[in-house]
């Protein structure tokens, strides 16, 4: 695909390929350590008994005219050796003494490079390699045995934020809680800030995680030292019928809010915190579909972050963006609104990775561009969205 002035292209070769690839590499890496192997039989035929006989009469037809000619068997073979007898009563000639004597006499001469030259290979007489093993290029994965792990890795992960939920009892009322991570104050786990103001101060069945319930029901963090005075948390202003309990100090408004005692109350009633805010935009909503993945435990905390980030250095500030980022909004929210979300859930991951550059595919491109026309074209009406 072309992007920037740049070209990016993907090939995907199949697995049993690779592994037959592998294989392949395995056995020359062995056969290229087997070295010269010396053929020990017969090379060249000797002559049959009848051409031998010819060459005689040959010999004696010529003494008989008086020309030169040879007397003793060796000279009318023409110098050659008397040939080897082998199985079957085949007679020839071998060319392995002579290459053993050349080898000798290249190590006589030579010794040092006759040396390197059979480093290369295997031991002749034990058979044992005479440097080093061949590589096993079977123990690497494959390009399609690493993308089996990350995804593994990826499930396992989106398992675990899953199960970073647990239930709790709270005055023998159900919640969920996130599991011990950081009890620090102001921490995803702070007791102050994941209880309502009457399970703190009323005190729970079961225990507050990190905290230690004195005789008059004051709370302190595990581990630190008792307060010389009593001391008692600041709840958040909450407008919710199920506070049935004031806390000390504070004051019940009558629209549900709790201030201060002695404040002046609130002109307006405050919006409880969002779990949303911390990732959403300062000037309008967040990113819908990625939030709604992480509290359903599809998407890790990490695919969101890269989303939001791609999103503020792409389409934050930019008359475009935010039309792109309009009708994303109003898209997701709609689906989620539907209870489709989670159809798109793969589709949003595969836009993320095109977009940012981490995979880009055919698909992922189809993906990004038609919907990045589609969200434009619905950001350019919904101006409220």
């Amino acid at each position: 695909m072309s992007k920037g002035g740049s070209t990016t292209s993907e090939v995907k070769v199949p697995e049993y390929i690779e592994a037959a690839a592998q294989r392949n590499l395995n056995r020359a890496d062995k056969v290229s350590q087997l070295g010269y192997v010396p053929e020990y039989g017969p090379t060249v035929a000797a002559f049959t008994p009848m051409q031998q006989a010819a060459f005689q009469n040959t010999a004696g037809a010529a003494g008989a005219f008086g020309m030169s000619s040879p007397t003793s068997q060796r000279d009318i073979m023409g110098g050659m050796a008397p040939p080897t007898t082998y199985a079957n009563g085949v007679q020839g000639y071998s060319s392995a003494p002579m290459y053993e004597q050349m080898v000798a006499e290249l190590a006589r001469n030579r010794p040092g490079q006759k040396s390197y030259i059979d480093s290369f290979f295997i031991d002749p007489t034990s058979g044992n390699y005479s440097s080093q093993a061949p590589v096993d290029y079977t123990q690497y994965n494959t390009m399609a045995q690493d993308a089996r792990n990350e995804a593994s890795a990826d499930r396992s992960n989106a398992l675990a934020i899953a199960n970073a939920s647990r239930p709790v009892t709270y005055n023998n009322s159900t919640t969920s809680v996130n599991t011990p991570l950081s009890y620090a104050p102001g921490g995803v786990n702070d007791p102050f800030l994941t209880s309502k103001p009457s399970q703190i101060i009323a005190g729970a069945t079961g225990g507050i995680p990190g905290m230690t319930a004195g005789s008059d029901n004051v709370y302190t963090r595990t581990g630190s030292a008792a307060p010389t005075t009593s001391i008692r948390p600041v709840a958040r202003p909450s407008n919710r019928d199920d506070d049935s309990t004031t806390p000390p100090g504070m004051v019940r408004q009558p629209n549900g809010t709790l201030t201060r005692a002695g404040s002046a109350a609130p002109t307006s009633s405050p919006r409880p915190v969002s779990r949303d805010d911390s990732s959403s935009s300062s000037s309008s909503g967040g990113c819908v579909v990625a939030t709604h993945a992480v509290e359903s435990g599809a998407f890790s905390p990490r695919t969101k972050r890269e989303a939001v980030v791609w999103c503020m250095d792409v389409l934050h500030g930019k008359w475009w963006g935010e039309a792109i980022r309009r009708g994303y909004r109003y898209c997701g929210t709609k689906k989620i609104e539907q209870g489709k979300a989670r159809e798109h859930y793969d589709e949003f991951r595969r836009y993320i990775d095109f977009a940012r550059g981490k995979k880009r595919t055919l698909r992922g491109a189809a993906t990004f561009t038609l919907r990045t026309v589609q969200f434009f074209a619905i950001g350019l009406v919904k101006r409220d969205a």
